[in-house]
């Protein structure tokens, strides 16, 4: 069965107006997930790695906070078996969302196939009116027929891969890829929130 994806549910250029400099959850999203302890500290683990990769000098330890982010946001599908144990759960898999996707496949390539390739960018921001040049990480080797080639990979239409790819890929040339993984943590954290009515 090919899984079907909703590509309007992408962040769209709107979305990206700034971007937050604090290394943390939001407290209105901590505050609800606070009856799911487990999901809680995956979360924020999740979004720690991320935002931590940014300010890594080597890039050696930035694909490893990359890689641990990755990790961290695809256990919390598991967590909550334990935080909700006999509840009807909600999985990944089940999600429309193609950056939640993206992130699962990018997950299993970089742990069980390959080290995806993380190469430095400088991106222009701007805080309290004034800009400055960030440096950011990005996941320089991403693409579509290797993650089709994955077995998670084979329930995607390769014309779907390439579209999620791509906007991933250009999304990031502005944001990082650890900013990138920050948005589907907290996108999977609110549907998760929706579903257990939190």
């Amino acid at each position: 069965m090919t899984i079907s994806l909703n590509f309007a549910t992408l962040p769209s250029e709107q979305f990206f107006t700034a971007r937050s400099i604090l290394i943390g959850l939001p407290e209105p999203l901590e505050s609800r997930l606070m009856s799911l302890p487990l999901t809680l500290d995956r979360v924020r683990s999740a979004i720690m790695f991320a935002e931590l990769s940014a300010k890594q000098i080597e890039t050696w330890r930035a694909s490893a906070y990359l890689r641990a982010a990755l990790a961290e946001f695809c256990s919390i599908e598991d967590v909550q078996k334990v935080d909700k144990p006999g509840a009807d759960h909600l999985t990944l898999r089940n999600s429309d969302n193609p950056l939640l996707h993206l992130l699962t496949l990018a997950r299993h390539l970089s742990i069980h196939v390959k080290s995806v390739k993380t190469s430095r960018q400088k991106v222009s921001t701007s805080f309290d009116n004034q800009s400055f040049d960030l440096d950011v990480y990005i996941m320089s080797d991403l693409n579509a027929v290797d993650l089709s080639k994955l077995r998670n990979g084979k329930s995607y239409a390769l014309t779907d891969l390439h579209k999620t790819v791509e906007w991933f890929s250009a999304a990031q040339l502005h944001w990082g890829a650890g900013y990138l993984i920050r948005i589907g943590v907290e996108t999977f954290a609110n549907k998760l929130c929706d579903h257990y009515g939190l």
